[in-house]
């Protein structure tokens, strides 16, 4: 599994220079500066502005994303039961790493989840979701990378997997997911073979309402995302680095 890195369109500027890039683009349309600041963070640490071990400053945070720092600290708690954050006794708020055997874990747990997903999804499956599913899908293979590729990912899965029936279900798939988002966007993960994974083979396979095959394909993908996850890890991940002690969150 080959992982192509994220094609930077802030060319070399630094995690604070790219926050305040991306906080510039989302600074309309919100009803709260709560939710504003949760969703910049959240797109920074998902597309890799802010990168995993990046220490998070309250203070700088707030000034880049211009609010207060009380969203800003309601944001970092929710991006911790997110599994996005974590918080420790000497350093702060730090976007969270991913360990190997954490990842091997998350997508062990993941084929079990989305293939039984996949099965019992079939078993209701109709034109109408499938005509849904292709005009998804084909959304989803035109993006190359940034917030809209995972956004346009998410609404495939949802309807692939039926989430508005199956809503805890796809609450604990969805979790998992966001686990390792962050290491996949803007990445194309192209197989050993050359073969690059298309959400289209994915729906075909569904329409021939064959439901082994189907999920076998689906089974096929996540391992080789979890390889190219693998391969990511490794590439960044400094020899032999001490675990920090983790702290509670702080009092919103």
């Amino acid at each position: 599994m080959t992982v192509r890195e994220p094609d930077r369109s802030a060319g070399g500027a630094s995690p604070e220079q790219a926050l305040a890039q991306l906080a510039g683009r989302h600074a309309t349309g919100y009803r709260s500066v709560g939710t504003m600041a949760y969703d910049i963070l959240r797109d920074a640490i998902l597309d890799g502005t802010l990168p995993p071990g990046h220490k998070l400053r309250q203070e700088t945070l707030a000034e880049l994303i211009g609010v207060s720092r009380l969203p800003v600290r309601s944001a970092l708690i929710q991006l911790e039961a997110d599994g996005l954050v974590e918080f420790h006794d000497r350093r702060g708020a730090v976007v969270r790493s991913l360990s190997a055997d954490q990842a091997r874990e998350v997508y062990h747990l993941r084929i079990l989840l989305e293939t039984e997903a996949l099965r019992l999804s079939m078993g209701d499956m109709t034109e109408a979701r499938l005509d849904r599913l292709r005009e998804l899908g084909r959304i989803a293979d035109e993006e190359q990378e940034g917030a809209g590729f995972v956004d346009a990912r998410t609404e495939f899965y949802a309807e692939l997997y039926d989430a508005a029936r199956h809503p805890i279900q796809w609450e604990l798939i969805e979790q998992l997911r966001l686990k390792v988002g962050r290491y996949m966007l803007g990445r194309r993960l192209v197989g050993n073979d050359g073969h690059q994974h298309s959400h289209g083979e994915l729906t075909d396979a569904v329409a021939a309402g064959e439901v082994e095959p189907a999920v076998a394909l689906l089974r096929h993908h996540l391992e080789g995302v979890r390889d190219g996850v693998l391969e990511a890890l490794d590439a960044e991940s400094p020899a032999d680095a001490p675990a920090p002690k983790r702290r509670r969150a702080p009092k919103a």
